[in-house]
């Protein structure tokens, strides 16, 4: 984990009030690991106080002049795709080539391949399941199982057709991708979670390791699915951080376990935990 002042490299738009952010970082992009986040300050507006989370989409080499990189090279830039929710994205919006921002990365714990290669070995297919801005942790996570050699497919839904950004840096992953919006804009109309669980349904005979981002309704609509059809499944859980060190403990969340131990923070514990150790029923705060 570094905290530097680096460039903006790019910062290109997107459908749907999302921007792929392009930082030139050398030293958090080769630190990388799949599934882990980056926290971003912006410099000069102090009403933006807290840094913000967003998981680390992509890490390459650079392009010098426009030309592709060569293979092989050192990779020095990290890329963070964001959607405009409030003030601090806004600001972030306004980036061009040549500001800084403030970057801590990489943190968390991410899709660790010592972790998870061997139960997707044992899998015919690797499952994606994406929702809106949730697809930014999975894109490092599929290019290394495909490294592996093994089958994968991507479920990605949004509201609308706008929010399904980014789907072309996995056509080379995966074999298929199934798309859903709320809206009926594009693919399945409805939730996600629909056409996964056709999918589970219409293939019981065979094995699939589900690995999944998004909201947390989808998340548990997800695991209820890989429960139901009983396949593996990890999660990467979105949550407000104040820190993103462990310190202020404003992502914890509950899991199982007593006492203290009932407890995990997402951004250091995390964001990746099985799904069978998430408790997902919303605890409720006693009346006083």
């Amino acid at each position: 984990m570094q905290n530097d002042i680096v460039d903006v490299v790019a910062n290109r738009p997107l459908t749907g009030g999302h921007f792929v952010l392009e930082l030139y970082a050398p030293r958090q992009a080769q630190a990388t690991r799949p599934g882990q986040f980056a926290m971003v300050r912006m410099l000069e507006h102090s009403d933006v106080l807290l840094r913000r989370p967003m998981s680390i989409f992509d890490v390459r080499a650079s392009a010098a002049n426009g030309k592709a990189a060569r293979n092989g090279a050192a990779l020095e830039i990290i890329q963070l795709l964001y959607k405009i929710v409030g003030r601090g994205t806004r600001l972030m919006a306004l980036l061009k080539p040549g500001d800084q921002v403030e970057l801590l990365a990489p943190l968390g714990h991410g899709f660790f391949e010592e972790e998870y290669l061997a139960v997707a070995q044992a899998s015919d297919e690797i499952l994606h399941v994406a929702g809106g801005i949730g697809i930014a942790a999975l894109l490092l996570p599929a290019r290394q199982i495909a490294r592996a050699g093994l089958r994968q497919r991507l479920f990605f839904g949004g509201r609308t057709r706008d929010d399904l950004v980014g789907t072309e840096d996995f056509e080379n992953y995966v074999e298929e991708i199934v798309l859903a919006t709320e809206n009926g804009s594009k693919g399945h109309q409805g939730f996600v979670t629909a056409p996964l669980e056709k999918y589970l349904a219409g293939h019981p005979n065979e094995r699939f390791l589900l690995m999944a981002c998004g909201p947390w309704a989808m998340l548990r609509a997800t695991v209820d699915l890989a429960r139901r059809y009983g396949h593996a499944c990890l999660v990467s859980m979105e949550n407000r951080m104040g820190c993103g060190l462990g310190v202020c403990l404003g992502c914890s969340i509950r899991v199982e376990g007593t006492g203290h131990a009932a407890y995990e923070r997402v951004c250091t514990e995390g964001p990746v935990f099985c799904a069978e150790r998430v408790i997902w029923e919303k605890e409720e705060i006693p009346k006083i």
